[in-house]
């Protein structure tokens, strides 16, 4: 059978849903507003990648869990926000064969599917009772997958969205349409303006291989730890014509990008799930010792041995290193510590 699929928040609802009935709590039980600095810190760990879409979501809307008559509260909630639906979708003669597929949980777009008659609702599930969610963010590619899981003989005919995340499911549609505000265009036919086109151009390459491109960003930041540290030690009170205050500074800077690096390449290059942290460590902080014995030599023989050891020549020399350490430090890492089994 063949089905219109609608996207919900930003498609068929003018906002986003979720932040909507989050500040719908605060208002309906203002004691959860102690919460609100347990909220911060849960985004801002859920932003540097160190807690997942699911774990994110628990601490958000954990206060479902209080709610003792959670109909009433979702009931009393779209009597306020219903006004916010589209009026493209609303205008709809039924909506016997749409499916509602969103990232939103079930549990407050379940009255929105049984108040327009939707044939279909698939959403990120929660436990009521404790918060948590269960199974997977339903996400991108994890759509596809539960679309195809609950109709697996269905048929994507039109997919709307208002967002290049569901890509995944507009590749699955036979006919795909980009939802802006009221007006509604054929995906990809839509022109958006330049500076949004370079940001898909760039997005496009980043995800083609993530792992590369992130370690660039990390490998970079890296670098930048290490020459402050080295710089700041060697132009203050250490003088790089001193061949040991020299290695004193190469030493300490390492040090310091090296518990940096393995902090950053853990959580957003190689995304290890390791619970031998500790080991984990040691393995990394061995695989950089060939790499620092590398970046020492080159320093001592180039800037100690044949005395070009001006501030500009320190800056060159260092500069080279940290490109030869880069590399090898991607290749070490990816073979030795952080290998996929």
């Amino acid at each position: 059978m063949k089905y219109d699929v609608y996207d919900f928040d930003g498609t068929i609802y003018s906002g986003d849903s979720g932040v909507d009935i989050f500040l719908w709590s605060l208002k309906k039980y203002p004691r959860t507003i102690l919460r609100l600095p347990l909220v911060l810190w849960i985004t801002i760990l859920y932003i540097l990648k160190i807690k997942t879409k699911e774990e994110f979501k628990k601490e958000i809307f954990s206060f479902v869990k209080y709610i003792e008559d959670i109909d009433s509260f979702v009931e009393e909630f779209w009597q306020k926000h219903e006004k916010k639906l589209k009026q493209y979708w609303l205008n709809k003669k039924n909506h016997n064969r749409d499916i509602i597929i969103s990232a939103s949980c079930s549990w407050w777009l379940e009255y929105i599917k049984k108040k327009y008659k939707v044939h279909g609702l698939i959403a990120t599930e929660m436990d009521l009772k404790t918060g948590e969610v269960i199974g997977n963010n339903c996400h991108g590619q994890e759509k596809v997958k539960l679309f195809y899981s609950e109709y697996p003989k269905g048929i994507v005919d039109k997919m709307y969205t208002d967002s290049i995340n569901d890509l995944p499911l507009i590749e699955e549609a036979k006919q795909g349409y980009l939802v802006k505000g009221d007006k509604i265009h054929n995906y990809y036919d839509y022109k958006p303006n330049i500076i949004v086109r370079f940001w898909r151009w760039g997005w496009g390459v980043y995800h083609k291989n993530e792992e590369f491109w992130t370690y660039i960003v990390v490998g970079l930041s890296t670098t930048i730890v290490a020459i402050v540290i080295k710089w700041g030690l060697l132009f203050t009170i250490l003088d790089a014509k001193n061949k040991y205050e020299l290695q004193i500074a190469i030493i300490t800077s390492w040090i310091g990008a090296v518990t940096f690096a393995y902090i950053t390449n853990r959580i957003y290059v190689f995304k290890s799930k390791n619970k031998n942290k500790l080991k984990e460590f040691i393995s990394f902080i061995n695989s950089r010792i060939l790499t620092l014995l590398m970046e020492m030599v080159i320093m001592w023989l180039f800037v100690t041995c044949l005395k070009l050891n001006t501030k500009g020549w320190v800056v060159i020399w260092t500069l080279v290193c940290q490109v030869i350490v880069t590399v090898f430090n991607y290749i070490f890492s990816k073979i030795f510590v952080f290998k996929k089994k």
